[in-house]
């Protein structure tokens, strides 16, 4: 390999948002801007999204959690694999080892980022660098797969309604789910307490009226969840619609007689021998 021109290594700073590309501009991304845990990672041309963008939150000397700018879940290891071939997907933030990354810079600008719990490097599956290349580990072969650049992101990320609907209906459906569970600890909570006073007939009825609060709780919120789907799916579809380029319309067809009416041609006349 050739000498590499030693180049000013990008600074990183936490709150400030990356792009991560690869020798041939493919930047690193979240497929299909999909925030749930274990969402494909992957190169894509920059397009200047949310979903390619990165924040390197320090996590100790040169070591990071890379985080996702649209989906706020971290870079990490399926499966807290060690492996050569192990997928890198993203997952919410946990205080695991499979989210540390190492920054390794080289002379010529690019960085070498490495596993900081299996000692390999962030590669592509296969050398693949085309769109929708899948990104994994892989032991240090110094291969042209293994060396990134980062660098700042100073324009303002383009918005993409599609992608703000369907991050929207995520979060409702969570939202729905987590009121449930709360509703259902906290009734839990009532039950210990009433059947720990007392456990006459009238304490155990109470417990059941409790249960069955809950239970109905629940089943409402579940309902909430099914009744506002159709209504989400709808205002993603209708929004899908307003994004797409409007399709151009055929030019008005002239006239016969506009298309044959000509301006009188300049007369001319030949010379002999010219």
């Amino acid at each position: 390999m050739a000498p590499r021109k030693k180049v000013a290594q990008t600074v990183l700073t936490d709150g400030k948002f990356y792009t991560i590309s690869a020798a041939n501009g493919k930047v690193v991304e979240v497929a299909d801007y999909n925030i749930d845990n274990g969402a494909k990672i992957q190169l894509w041309d920059n397009v200047n999204a949310e979903w390619q963008q990165w924040n390197f939150v320090a996590a100790g000397d040169g070591v990071y959690r890379i985080q996702n700018r649209f989906t706020g879940k971290m870079l990490d290891l399926d499966c807290g694999g060690v492996s050569d071939g192990t997928r890198v997907h993203q997952w919410e933030g946990a205080p695991a080892s499979s989210q540390l990354w190492v920054v390794e810079p080289s002379n010529d600008g690019t960085v070498k980022i490495k596993s900081n719990l299996a000692g390999k490097l962030l590669d592509v599956v296969g050398m693949n660098t085309d769109n929708g290349a899948a990104l994994q580990i892989w032991h240090d072969e110094n291969g042209t797969t293994q060396y990134w650049t980062i660098s700042e992101v100073t324009r303002k990320p383009k918005a993409s309604a599609k992608a703000s609907a369907a991050k929207a209906k995520a979060n409702l459906t969570a939202a729905a789910e987590n009121m449930a569970d709360v509703a259902a600890d906290a009734a839990e909570e009532v039950v210990k307490a009433v059947k720990k006073a007392t456990r006459k007939p009238a304490a155990k009825k109470a417990a059941k009226a409790v249960n069955e609060t809950v239970q109905a709780v629940a089943d409402a919120a579940d309902e909430a969840v099914k009744a506002a789907k159709p209504v989400v799916e709808e205002a993603v579809k209708a929004v899908s619609e307003a994004v797409k380029p409007a399709a151009k319309k055929p030019a008005a067809k002239k006239t016969a007689a506009s298309a044959t009416k000509k301006a009188p041609a300049a007369k001319t006349t030949k010379k002999a021998g010219k």
